[in-house]
């Protein structure tokens, strides 16, 4: 029996449609169907979230080179959505834990308001940056090209996200619950940990591609926390400076004066 597909109008036999996937059997929604839909969406077994959480946080250089070297962008869900959505995620999480803090401990966090308000633009200037150091650190050994480092940089933010996002929930716990002032993510112990984590990162994506590849996945460790500290500086500075001439944070109220 022939079909017409209702997502795209494409004439096919079968149960999905060939030209773009969708099902022939798609009805209208009921509560039961919404249930069903976002259930899944978080745990199917192929391409959940629940699943790519726990792939990049056990393994991010294994999904990054699956999803760029070896082209397998169905297994996962869709690593870019992930990354729009892990980084308002965690710039909310960012929030709360800086206005639960200036409400309980009557603090005034104003530079941890204007990151938390530039906390997209800080990751959106590391990706290019990152993906510079990463690929001057690998590219004689492997060929990949500096457009594909930027994914794999992305990946890394989004893996950032995440840690940022647990570590933050933590100090909302030992806020909320214990009336103590926890700051997991402002400490040199966590800067090495995400430092380290992003060697390991580096070395799972390139052991493929590079014989013992552990003093250059220590090097783009490094250079991660390097760029974070260099574009924190900057916006600092910015904000000092209150970007003379360009306006850029007065559109905020930010202003040095």
């Amino acid at each position: 029996m022939i079909s017409t597909c209702k997502n795209c109008n494409h004439h096919f036999k079968g149960n999905f449609c060939n030209e773009c996937g969708q099902k022939q059997a798609i009805g209208t929604f009921t509560f039961k169907s919404i249930f069903t839909e976002a259930f899944l969406a978080f745990t199917h077994a192929d391409k959940g979230i629940l699943k790519l959480l726990r792939s990049l946080l056990i393994n991010p250089g294994k999904v990054a080179y699956e999803y760029i070297a070896e082209c397998k962008r169905k297994k996962y869900f869709n690593l870019f959505t992930f990354f729009v959505i892990i980084t308002a995620v965690a710039a909310f999480v960012e929030n709360k834990d800086i206005v639960v803090k200036e409400a309980l401990f009557k603090v005034d966090n104003e530079y941890g308001q204007v990151f938390n308000v530039y906390s997209k633009v800080l990751t959106l200037l590391t990706i290019p940056l990152l993906a510079l150091a990463l690929w001057l650190i690998n590219y004689t050994k492997n060929g990949l090209r500096y457009s594909e480092y930027t994914v794999f940089a992305m990946i890394l933010m989004s893996v950032k996200s995440i840690i940022d996002i647990v570590a933050r929930l933590v100090n909302l716990l030992f806020t909320g619950v214990f009336k103590l002032y926890t700051a997991v993510d402002e400490n040199i112990f966590y800067a090495v940990f995400l430092m380290l984590f992003m060697g390991y990162a580096s070395y799972n994506f390139h052991k493929r591609k590079i014989k013992k590849p552990w003093f250059r996945s220590l090097l783009s460790g490094f250079a991660f926390c390097i760029i974070q500290v260099a574009l924190i500086i900057f916006i600092v500075w910015a904000i000092l400076r209150n970007f003379n001439g360009l306006g850029i944070f007065s559109i905020y109220g930010i202003s040095n004066r």
